[in-house]
């Protein structure tokens, strides 16, 4: 009997799809962009029940597919060494080899930059699946075009699925907690004073890029908004954003509560006790939407209809002025207009109204 499955597939490409026995997904980098990955784990373990599937990411992102059913195996590879180029010669051939040794069918290189590039080639697959960008684009046997429509960050990976025949699927995003991690971010909390039988609102005024961070007195005012509606507000920080937690702590009148840099895991476990979050378009943004929290996205730079995929309870907020998106880490005109335009008060509004649909 001819597979339906099979069919589909020949109409792009001329694949077995009997023969893929070992599938290797991979995206190196970051953390926001390995969460927007998680719908095509799902879908890949759906199509191929009997598969090996196996995820490659660097080592710092590696714990955010931890515990994920769908997966058979993590593939942490070490960012590249400083000091001598022989050093990275040296552990760039090893993982050459260890690639080549696990005998893949079909590799999907979600990140598509020269060393992801190379390590998919490095696998030896017959499907090399990887965007058709020009330099690299032989390390492929199958391109994914990259001229398609405009469209949102997870419909852009499933693209890589839809060049081998395969549905994108649904495009909600997970994380998968223990019960156990459930618990520690239950008594994490707690130890912070906080009730978990009233709201908590968790706020992140960090971001990686300067020109993502929303003022902190923005921040502060949404805080003391909240709280003056009886709702527990919870400050995330994440590495070197000490200096804007303290500052937004400062001006919400020191009531809010700050958090310590934690491992992902571990702040994963607390947003999944939050009743809401307000984040910049930041990796812990993806997080909180990956474990449930109904979340609200503030965009300056970037563009929410690519980088916020999300439906309602999420909403994101933006301005429309004429100089964004503009991609730039810094603003060139010195202004941040795109940001210091969203008011605090829209936005604490619109968290208040998610909590009481919610209650």
């Amino acid at each position: 009997m001819v597979n339906p499955l099979e069919i589909e597939i020949s109409r792009q490409i001329e694949i077995d799809v009997s023969s893929i026995r070992r599938i290797l997904l991979t995206r190196l980098r970051f953390m926001g962009d390995v969460i927007l990955t998680t719908p095509l784990i799902r879908q890949l373990r759906r199509v191929f029940p009997q598969a090996h599937l196996a995820y490659m990411t660097e080592a710092p992102y590696a714990s955010l597919l931890q515990h994920n059913p769908h997966l058979d195996e993590i593939i942490a590879i070490k960012t590249r060494p400083a000091g001598s180029p022989w050093a990275e010669v040296r552990q760039q051939w090893q993982l050459f080899r260890d690639l080549r040794r696990r005998q893949f069918d079909l590799v999907i290189d979600l990140f598509g930059n020269p060393r992801s590039a190379q390590l998919t080639w490095a696998t030896g697959a017959r499907w090399r699946v990887g965007g058709d960008y020009r330099g690299r684009r032989w390390l492929y046997t199958v391109r994914v075009p990259q001229n398609g429509p405009h469209v949102d960050a997870i419909a852009f990976h499933q693209r890589s699925l839809q060049v081998i025949g395969l549905n994108g699927g649904d495009k909600r995003t997970e994380l998968f907690l223990t019960g156990a991690e459930k618990q520690a971010g239950a008594a994490y909390l707690k130890a912070c004073g906080f009730s978990l039988s009233a709201p908590i609102v968790g706020l992140h005024p960090g971001a990686t890029w300067p020109n993502k961070i929303w003022p902190a007195a923005n921040f502060a005012a949404v805080a003391r908004q909240l709280m003056s509606e009886g709702v527990q507000v919870f400050l995330t920080c994440g590495p070197g954003e000490e200096a804007i937690v303290r500052e937004v702590r400062e001006h919400s009148g020191g009531r809010a509560v700050a958090g310590d840099v934690l491992p992902l895991r571990k702040l994963a476990s607390i947003l999944h006790h939050f009743s809401g979050m307000i984040a910049n378009d930041c990796g812990v943004m993806h997080m909180a939407v990956a474990v449930g929290t109904p979340t609200i996205g503030i965009f300056g730079p970037g563009e929410p209809d690519i980088w916020f995929p999300y439906d309602p309870p999420h909403r994101a907020f933006w301005t429309d002025i004429d100089c964004r998106p503009c991609h730039q880490n810094h603003c060139p005109l010195g202004t941040l207009e795109c940001m210091h335009r969203i008011a605090p008060e829209p936005v604490a509004q619109t968290m208040l109204h998610m909590l009481k649909k919610a209650a």
